[in-house]
Order: C-alpha cells, then structure tokens, then sequence
C-alpha cells in the first residue's frame, strides 16, 4: 500500500486557512476485518508511541468509533510534509501500511487537513483531566456549494468562545485539501456534561441553525462519537 502525500498544505480562497504555514494535520480512519481487529490495533498504539518520538511530529492519537470496534482513527499533526515523508519511512509505519493490505474492508482513507482556526502547536498537548471521563468527537460536514465562507466565518467566531469554555480540552476546525466542500471538526471535552453545556451555549445554538441551512445532510449524519486508545 502506498500512501498520499500533502502536495501542499495552503489552501486559497478559505477565510482563515493557514497560509503559507507548512505544518498540517491528518485524519486517517481504519476500517478492519473482525479477524485482524487486535492485531492491527497492536501495530497502529506502537506506531503512535514511536511517532511521537520523532522530530518533525507534532501531535498524534489514536481512537475507535464508540458505535463500531472495527474502526479506528488517526489524528496527526506534522510539522511539515518532510517530517512525514521520513515518518512512512519507518520500520514501526511500514509494519502498518504492510498489514493494512490484507486487514482493512476498504482502503485506509486519509484527508489532509488546515486549520481554519490555527493555534500554538504548545495546545495540541493539552489533556483532559480524567481521560476516562472525556468525550471525543470527530465531524465531517459536506457543505452546499456557495455556503463555503458563510460556513467557516461563523465557525471561526464559534472557536473562540468555544476554546474559553472551562470543560473545553481542544476546538480544531479544518478545511479538507482537494475537497472543498468538506470540513472537519474535532472536539473533545472533559466530560459528557461539559458537552452538553457547551450545546446550550448562544454561539453553539447559532451553529445548528446555520447548519439546518448549509449543510448537505442533517447534522445528526455528520457526528462520530470516538473513545480515545492511546
């Protein structure tokens, strides 16, 4: 199995893309054969534990679908294409990319992600006070044509508020390269409650009604409540 790279991580005409700034994140899902479910969980906690000993990684976990043990997500960050260019170079990532040709339903998917809302990289460590207690979500939205800027303004206005929220461990809104309809968002709080606050919040309550607007498909569709592994 070969994998795809960034090209380039700018994306032109999003409001709030990253520019010239060279470091991108990824989201890789995983969608395994029951029978090798274990063994390549296995393979993917030690390619997570080793890449974060490299130097060009900034950030790298790993989750399942809450509804589904056969799924499971990569969320990474890389300093720049470079860094994960040597990082597929890997003994640990080669063990991975190698099993994934006989273990996967389908072909890993990987989008290649900008943040719409960037930080300091020092956040992308923050942790949740009781990892047992935090609730994790990733949501892909597919926007209607023509809705794109509407979209990402009202989320950049909705991060900052979100980010200050005491049970607010981390708010990434991205754009997705080569799709420019589809954004992702990654969240995770401290607890169930602390999500449940942050959806009665003005700026939260703006977002799902814009969403019932410019959305392809109710939000509900969009939601994939994730457990983190390690």
């Amino acid at each position: 199995m070969t994998y795809i790279r960034s090209s380039t991580t700018t994306i032109q005409g999003i409001p709030g893309s990253t520019g010239s700034r060279t470091e991108f994140a990824m989201l890789v899902t995983f969608h395994s054969k029951p029978e090798y479910r274990e063994e390549l969980e296995k393979l993917l906690r030690e390619d997570v534990l080793e890449a974060r000993k490299e130097e060009g990684n900034l950030y790298m976990q790993l989750y399942r679908a809450k509804d589904n043990p056969y799924t499971c997500f990569l969320f990474e960050r890389w300093k720049d294409q470079g860094a994960l260019d040597a990082h597929f170079e890997k003994p640990y990532t080669k063990a991975v990319l190698e099993l994934c040709n006989k273990a996967l339903t389908a072909p890993m998917a990987i989008m290649f992600l900008n943040d719409l809302t960037p930080i300091s990289p020092v956040h992308y460590q923050r942790l949740p006070k009781d990892a047992g207690k935090a609730t994790d979500l990733v949501v892909v939205f597919s926007v209607k044509e023509g809705e794109q800027e509407r979209f990402v303004r009202q989320f950049q206005d909705s991060a900052q508020y979100s980010r200050s929220e005491p049970g607010c461990v981390a708010f990434h809104v991205h754009a997705v390269k080569d799709a420019s309809n589809t954004f992702v968002l990654y969240e995770r709080w401290e607890s169930r409650e602390a999500l449940d606050a942050h959806f009665e919040q003005p700026y939260t309550e703006a977002l799902f009604t814009l969403f019932e607007e410019v959305l392809e498909q109710p939000v509900e569709e969009c939601l994939n409540y994730i457990t983190w592994v390690i």
